[in-house]
């Protein structure tokens, strides 16, 4: 049979023992569970079996491995969708396709898969360089096949199963925490003594990364009484045994529970069982007696103890866990459960134990103009609001249904028997609320999310009903819509947008347009502003989509650097052709203007590209948020201080616009184009453009108007004293050489149409 050279770099060291092997047949193993599960993904047959060779008898942790094999993306997917507890994934980079490999990793971290390990494995480092590929995708390690030896591999394998070994004893203790921190809330009262000590128990074996063949958390309310230890809690086969006391418990180890009651604080270990007690100072007494199938060492008593101990400070401390339960689970502004009580009640309801659960509700209510309730009442006014309708919500719904405080101006809603009617949450909102002595009419939109919730996360119900909140806002406040599993495609949807824009902000296939900025009164070309255009595989993507992904994936600033790259290049053309340089508006983004390093590389980049002020200004959206002593003020106060002008873009449409003049060391305002294009000689009332420009002239600053596209609103927006426009009328966004070229033609008088790019 042939055999590639990878797979016999595999087995050129047959000879060696690996460590991890030594002694592997002198302890039996159970096979249930304790293998490492590793997804080998190549579609060269000969490389698996070289892998199954080379890996046949090692042992990682005290553990053999389990190989599942793939000979395809597509087919590893499927796998993984089935065995989602596979540890390490080997994958070639190479495969159906060149990118085969990359195309899943992305795939796989996307579908929510951050546990796996992953190892890159190629045989054509140069499709796939090493920096690119760990720089930009979530892997573990990246080897060359042909340096890929028996002894690299295990390596490797070790290293990223140690990694997952930790993950999943993180994730063990989350249970055990959970039912912790529920137990904790309401310590004395008996329905919740059972689960606070099975808590104990859990998170003790998570912790201890060991499947417990028995435990028992007991309880005795005096010192002197030690023989009436009552067990609160057991697991494995002392669970029958809950509520009996503990010495009347044959299957234990008598002499050991004094012996750990006599030493107190120590923990006693002998064999297979660890006790430990403690005794606080208020006299109860709590003990905890396991019984593990591994040798722990002394490190891991430590831990027990420290752990232990704490727990037992938790029964001294009664009032203290209350106090910490009020912050931790009722919104201290308003006194509501808050998102964590949110949290928990959705955590509950996907416990797959809970088989009464098999139909539930979880819904999003947003107050709508809660941000104008706020501004123009205050937030204490605005907290009564959500009082108010948090109260009215709790009593339709019921004691059964839990109601919370999600968001600065949204409630959630968790319904784990699915028979809460929507409709009944709708018409609270018919009749005005009483506020301050006073009626106010709210409204609310409305996200829902039904279904059986068992065996689904938490986190995927919550982002359901957010994503199904977000969509119906989009079409308008108030209203009510459901889930629909497209909302989901939409997502999936956009984040393979922030791949393809990452890739295309890399290899720097943006291009960039100018659209001309003109003096009213004279016609004069008086600069541009600079826009970003983009072509996936051919097609047009709308800049309304591409740049607030770029800005919430943080690729803003580069694209704002390839801009200015961009204004240089078109000025060396214009200094070819003997015309003058014209400054070019270039857009921050609010995420950037606010980071005092980005602002330091923004000058860096524009004196590197001989950019000075003359030549380029810099426009801020008025929904930045700008305060006298914010990071964002400071940034564009530095920028003005280096002589750049400071352009406020679409005014009117964000808030506190008066605000952001007074702070902001701008050089003018340019009004939105939806106030512009209502402008016409048929209808000619005050419009907000003629206000705004009075702002401006007030203020002594100058005013655009953008988004001009016929004469009539270019004769208004003169009448109105507005300084300068930009739109349509006079030209779309143009390429260098199409700019150059009507900057050459161009005539107010003449009303050509310029195209559009």
């Amino acid at each position: 049979m042939r055999i590639t050279r990878e797979a016999t770099l595999l087995q050129q060291e047959k000879s060696e023992i690996w460590p991890s092997e030594a002694g592997s047949n002198t302890q039996p193993e159970d096979q249930t569970n304790t293998k490492w599960r590793v997804l080998v993904v190549d579609d060269d047959a000969d490389v698996h079996e070289a892998t199954d060779y080379a890996l046949a008898r090692v042992k990682i942790l005290g553990r053999s491995l389990e190989l599942i094999h793939a000979l395809s993306a597509g087919e590893a997917l499927k796998i993984l969708h089935k065995q989602p507890d596979i540890a390490v994934i080997l994958l070639d980079v190479v495969m159906e396709r060149p990118d085969s490999g990359l195309r899943l990793v992305e795939e796989i971290r996307a579908e929510g898969y951050r546990e796996q390990r992953i190892i890159l494995r190629t045989g054509y480092p140069g499709d796939a360089p090493e920096k690119e590929v760990i720089r930009d995708y979530e892997i573990d390690d990246y080897w060359s096949k042909d340096e890929l030896t028996r002894t690299r591999l295990v390596t490797s394998l070790t290293t990223a199963i140690r990694s997952v070994d930790y993950i999943r004893a993180l994730k063990g203790t989350r249970n055990g925490l959970e039912m912790v921190i529920e137990g904790t809330q309401y310590l004395y009262k008996n329905k919740s003594l059972d689960l606070f000590a099975e808590g104990v128990l859990t998170q003790l074996a998570a912790i201890l990364r060991v499947s417990p063949e028995g435990g028992i958390c007991a309880l005795a309310q005096l010192p002197d009484k030690e023989d009436e230890l009552v067990v609160l809690s057991g697991i494995g086969r002392f669970a029958p045994h809950v509520g009996s006391k503990l010495f009347e418990v044959d299957d234990i180890d008598k002499d050991l529970v004094f012996q750990s009651l006599e030493k107190g604080r120590v923990p006693v270990v002998a064999e297979n069982k660890l006790v430990f007690s403690h005794q606080s100072e208020t006299g109860r007494r709590l003990l905890i007696y396991f019984v593990h199938e591994q040798i722990l060492s002394q490190q891991d008593v430590v831990l027990t103890e420290v752990f232990v101990t704490n727990l037992a400070i938790c029964f001294d401390n009664l009032a203290l866990i209350t106090e910490l339960g009020e912050l931790a689970f009722v919104d201290q502004r308003v006194g509501i459960p808050n998102q964590n009580a949110f949290d928990r009640e959705l955590m509950n309801i996907t416990r797959s134990d809970n088989d009464d659960k098999s139909e539930a509700l979880v819904a999003m209510v947003a107050i709508e103009d809660a941000a104008q309730f706020a501004i123009a009442f205050g937030v204490t006014y605005f907290d009564q609001i959500m009082n108010a309708v948090y109260e009215r919500l709790r009593a339709v719904a019921g004691d059964n249904v839990l109601v919370a405080r999600v968001g600065e101006y949204t409630l959630g809603l968790v319904d784990s028997s699915g028979k809460f009617e929507v409709s009944a949450a709708e018409n609270i909102f018919d009749e005005p609320f009483e506020v301050a002595g006073s009626p106010v009419v709210v409204r609310a939109t409305i996200g829902v999310v039904r279904g059986n919730p068992q065996g689904r996360r938490s986190s995927d119900i919550q982002r359901a009903a957010r994503l199904t909140l977000l969509k119906q806002k989009q079409k308008g406040p108030g209203g009510t819509a459901e889930f629909e599993p497209s909302m989901a495609d939409e997502v999936q949807d956009s984040l393979r947008l922030i791949g393809r824009l990452r890739q295309a902000v890399q290899d720097r296939v943006l291009t960039f347009v100018f659209q001309p900025k003109v003096r009213l009164a004279t016609g004069e070309v008086v600069g541009s502003e600079v826009l970003c255009r983009w072509m996936d595989d051919g097609e047009p993507v709308s800049p309304g989509r591409f740049i607030p992904v770029a800005e919430r994936s943080g690729l803003s600033g580069e694209i704002t650097f390839q801009c200015l790259e961009a204004v240089r290049d078109l000025n060396q053309r214009l200094q070819q052709e003997n015309l003058p340089p014209l400054k070019a508006a270039v857009n921050l983004a609010a995420n950037d203007i606010a980071d005092r390093d980005f602002v330091d590389q923004l000058l860096a980049v524009c004196h590197q590209h001989g950019l000075g002020p003359e030549t380029v200004s810099f426009e801020i959206t008025e929904t930045q948020h700008f305060t006298n002593d914010g990071e964002a003020t400071a940034c564009v106060q530095k920028l003005a201080a280096q002589g750049f002008e400071i352009w406020l873009d679409d005014f009117g449409t964000g808030y506190s616009s008066l605000t952001h003049l007074d702070v902001s060391p701008v050089r003018g305002i340019k009004i939105d184009k939806s106030f512009i294009s209502v402008l016409s000689a048929d209808s000619r009332p005050s419009h907000v453009a003629e206000t705004a420009a009075g702002i401006a002239q007030t203020l002594g600053l100058v005013s655009v108007a953008e988004g001009v596209e016929t004469r009539d609103q270019h004769a208004i927006c003169q009448e109105h004293g507005i300084e300068f426009a930009q739109g349509f009328l006079y030209s779309a966004g143009l390429y260098p050489d199409k700019y150059v070229e009507w900057l050459k033609n161009w005539n107010l008088n003449g009303w050509a149409d310029h195209g559009r790019s």
